[in-house]
């Protein structure tokens, strides 16, 4: 296709099917060319012009059009006056990325809302932590959304891709690490009193792995089994959840190595 027919209409089925992500907006389009990402092609109105092929080094074109041509192959009206598109980058497999020195991987199996994902990945790395594992059940996370809302996150590191839950727990086991769930249930520690506990204590200084559940059905039985134990947040009377992502990322400021 050519560059312009890959944005026609933004539509995500286009350029996922052609192994592309897209960028909308300054600040995500400029987070995307400054990641390992190989950018394709950039679109911008004029007042960004010199910005964005400063940034893009060469590697691509940057094209200019005014508003009213943006608007009309962009099938709305077009007020962020920048998009760009780079090529997916390859998941990592658990094993290579257990071969590593990383010591922090907040793991989501089956996250379906490209929006808790997004925001899984934009806490993670901003507090430290080393990558987020993704199942086949988890949406894409070079979607459109899941893109805008981790700020360009998921261009600056690559998920790690899950095998099936056994597999997971002999690889992790073997490379020495403690694996954590976020779940409710009566053997649910509390998150705060794990922290401050003897064993606790022990494993932050080791390497530590925190499962989130899916939205609607949590973790599965097979995940759970993967899991040294189960911590819950400590809430008010009458409150029993919270929206995966904002657990989530509670627990991993806990937990994480700032």
């Amino acid at each position: 296709m050519s560059s312009l027919q890959a944005y026609w209409g933004l539509s995500d089925g286009q350029w996922t099917r052609s192994g592309l992500t897209l960028a909308e907006g300054l600040t995500l389009c400029r987070r995307l060319l400054a990641s390992p990402l190989i950018p394709e092609s950039v679109f911008c109105l004029p007042q960004h012009e010199h910005e964005l092929v400063e940034a893009a080094g060469g590697r691509c074109a940057v094209t200019v059009q005014t508003q009213s041509e943006m608007e009309k192959w962009a099938g709305f009206p077009f007020h962020r006056g920048v998009v760009a598109i780079a090529r997916r980058p390859e998941g990592v497999s658990l094993e290579s990325f257990l071969a590593g020195k990383a010591r922090r991987l907040a793991v989501a199996p089956k996250l379906t809302d490209p929006e808790n994902l997004g925001a899984l990945f934009r806490s993670a790395l901003a507090l430290g932590w080393d990558a987020v594992a993704i199942g086949e059940q988890s949406c894409d996370p070079f979607s459109r959304r899941c893109a805008k809302v981790s700020m360009g996150a998921v261009y600056s590191r690559p998920p790690v891709l899950l095998p099936r839950p056994l597999v997971c727990r002999r690889l992790l086991e073997a490379a020495g690490w403690v694996n954590l769930a976020l779940a409710m249930g009566s053997q649910a520690e509390s998150l705060d009193d794990w922290c401050t506990s003897a064993e606790g204590q022990a494993a932050k200084a080791g390497k530590l792995s925190v499962w989130v559940g899916n939205e609607f059905q949590g973790l599965s039985p097979e995940d759970l089994e993967v899991c040294h134990l189960s911590l819950v947040l400590p809430m008010a009377e009458g409150h029993d959840s919270l929206n995966a992502s904002v657990a989530a990322g509670i627990a991993l400021y806990r937990l994480g190595a700032r």
